[in-house]
C-alpha cells in the first residue's frame, strides 16, 4: 500500500517524501497529550540556539554598518576629531531581515539555523505541528518585547513549568528537542 502525502509534504520543509526535513510534526493525531509527552527544551539549549542566530546577525550588522556609516576627520586646534555618522536604515533592514529569517525557518523547517544546530525546534503548543505564518510573526514580535525589560521574557523560560518564554506564550508555541 502506498502512502499519499498532502501537498507540500505535510511536515516541515515542504518536500515530498520528507527529503531534507526535520522529523515529522509531533502528535500525529493532533492531540495536546502528544505535545505534553515531548521533551521540552530548557533555557540553556534555547540560549545556545539564539546565541548562534545572534552571531549570524552580528556579521550582517557589521556589513550594513560599514555600508551606511561615514567617517569625517578634522583637525581643530591641533586636536584630531573623528566623527562617525550613520543612518537608522540599517536598523530597519536588520529588523526586516530577522523577521523574514525567523518566520521562514520556523514555518518551513521548524527551527532557525541556530536552533537546528543545537537540536531544538519550535512547534504549535496545541497540535505539536508546524507554525502558521501568523504565529511566526507574533513569536518574532515576542522576541523583541522579551528583550525590553532586562531580557526578562527570555529568562522566563528558565523557571516557567512549560519552559515557555514570553514569545512562546504570545504565539502559542513551545520549543522541544528534535533529537
Amino acid at each position: 500500500m502506498s502512502e499519499v502525502s498532502p501537498p507540500g509534504g505535510g511536515g516541515y520543509g515542504g518536500l515530498p517524501g520528507g527529503a531534507g526535513e526535520l522529523p515529522p510534526p509531533l502528535g500525529g493525531s493532533g492531540a495536546p497529550a502528544a505535545v505534553a509527552a515531548t521533551e521540552l527544551a530548557g533555557f540553556w539549549v534555547r540560549f545556545a540556539g539564539l546565541f548562534i542566530d545572534g552571531l549570524i546577525f552580528f556579521v550582517v550588522e557589521l556589513v550594513l554598518g560599514a555600508i551606511f556609516t561615514s567617517t569625517t576627520t578634522e583637525v581643530v586646534g591641533g586636536v584630531t576629531l573623528t566623527v562617525r555618522t550613520g543612518s537608522s536604515l540599517p536598523t530597519v533592514i536588520i529588523l526586516l531581515l530577522e523577521l523574514a529569517y525567523f518566520s521562514w525557518f520556523w514555518t518551513t523547517r521548524g527551527a532557525s539555523l541556530g536552533q537546528q544546530l543545537v537540536g531544538i525546534r519550535v512547534v504549535d503548543s496545541e497540535t505539536g505541528g508546524p507554525l502558521k505564518g501568523s504565529q511566526a510573526v507574533v513569536r518574532y514580535i515576542g522576541y523583541l518585547i522579551s528583550g525590553i525589560p532586562l531580557l526578562l521574557g527570555y529568562l522566563w523560560a528558565a523557571w516557567d513549568p512549560k519552559k515557555q518564554g514570553w514569545m512562546d506564550k504570545l504565539a502559542g508555541t513551545r520549543v522541544v528537542r528534535s533529537r
